[in-house]
C-alpha cells in the first residue's frame, strides 16, 4: 500500500511538472507574440504618423501650386487683355464694311464717298488712309473691306459708325445688281470677335435682346431696363443667363 501512494505521489509530480513546462512554454510563447504586437503596433503607428506627415506636407505643396497656379493663371489673363487693348488700339482709326460684293475692277475709294452721302456724313478720299478687302475664309464668301481714317478724320469715322447703326444700306443702294443688306462695323481684333461672336451666341439662348460694339468695348444687356454688362473675357460670357 506503501508502495502504491508513492508511486501515484510521484505520477502525480510528474505530471504537475509536465504541465507547469507546458504552461510556461505557453506563457514564453504569449510573451514572445504580445512583444511582436507591440513592436508591429510601433511600427504601424510610426509609419502612419509618417504618412500623415508627408500628407500634411503633400497637401502643404498642393495648396502652393493651386497658389501659384491661380497667380500665373491672373497673370496670364492680364498679359493677354494687354496684347488685346494694343490691337484694338491699333484699330481706333479703323471700320470695317460687310457685304458689298468684290468686282473685277473696283475703287474702293470712290465706294466711300458713296456711303457717306447715304449716312449724310461727308467723306472724301483725303479722310481715308487705307482702303483694302481681306481675305475670305472661302472662295465664296464676300470678301470684308477694311477702311483706316487719318488721325484728323477720326470723328467723321466715329459719325459713320454711329449713323450705320441707324441707317439701313444695301448692295443696290452702292450700285450693284443684288439688293443684300451691307453692314459696317467697327474693326476688332481676332480676339474680341471671337468673343462678340460667343457673346452674341449666347444671348441668343439666353434671351437677351441687345449686344453691340462701342470703342472696341463688347456689351450687352437683357432688354431696355437691364444693366448693362461689358464683356472683357469668356468669364463674362457666363453672366449671361
Amino acid at each position: 500500500m506503501t508502495k502504491l501512494r508513492e508511486e501515484m505521489r510521484k505520477e502525480m509530480i510528474e505530471f504537475k511538472s509536465s504541465i507547469e513546462r507546458e504552461l510556461r512554454k505557453e506563457i514564453r510563447d504569449l510573451k514572445n507574440s504580445v512583444s511582436f504586437l507591440n513592436d508591429e503596433v510601433e511600427k504601424i503607428t510610426k509609419e502612419n504618423a509618417d504618412l500623415v506627415g508627408d500628407n500634411k506636407s503633400l497637401r502643404s505643396a498642393d495648396e502652393q501650386l493651386r497658389t501659384e497656379c491661380e497667380a500665373f493663371k491672373k497673370r496670364m489673363s492680364q498679359q493677354e487683355q494687354r496684347i488685346i487693348a494694343y490691337e484694338q488700339y491699333s484699330r481706333k482709326y479703323n471700320f470695317e464694311i460687310k457685304g458689298i460684293p468684290k468686282l473685277a475692277e473696283e475703287d474702293l475709294g470712290n465706294t466711300l464717298p458713296r456711303i457717306g452721302g447715304l449716312l449724310n456724313v461727308p467723306v472724301t478720299k483725303n479722310d481715308v488712309e487705307k482702303c483694302h478687302r481681306v481675305p475670305a475664309k472661302n472662295a465664296s464668301s464676300k470678301q470684308n473691306m477694311i477702311v483706316k481714317f487719318r488721325s484728323p478724320s477720326r470723328s467723321k469715322r466715329d459719325l459713320v459708325l454711329q449713323k450705320a447703326k441707324k441707317t439701313r444700306i444695301s448692295t443696290q443702294d452702292l450700285g450693284h445688281v443684288s439688293n443684300t443688306p451691307v453692314f459696317i462695323n467697327e474693326h476688332l481684333c481676332p480676339a474680341l470677335k471671337q468673343l462678340l461672336g460667343a457673346a452674341i451666341a449666347k444671348n441668343k439662348a439666353a434671351n437677351w435682346r441687345f449686344v453691340w460694339t462701342n470703342d472696341g468695348r463688347i456689351l450687352t444687356r437683357k432688354d431696355e431696363g437691364s444693366h448693362v454688362l461689358h464683356i472683357r473675357d469668356a468669364s463674362d460670357i457666363e453672366k449671361i443667363a
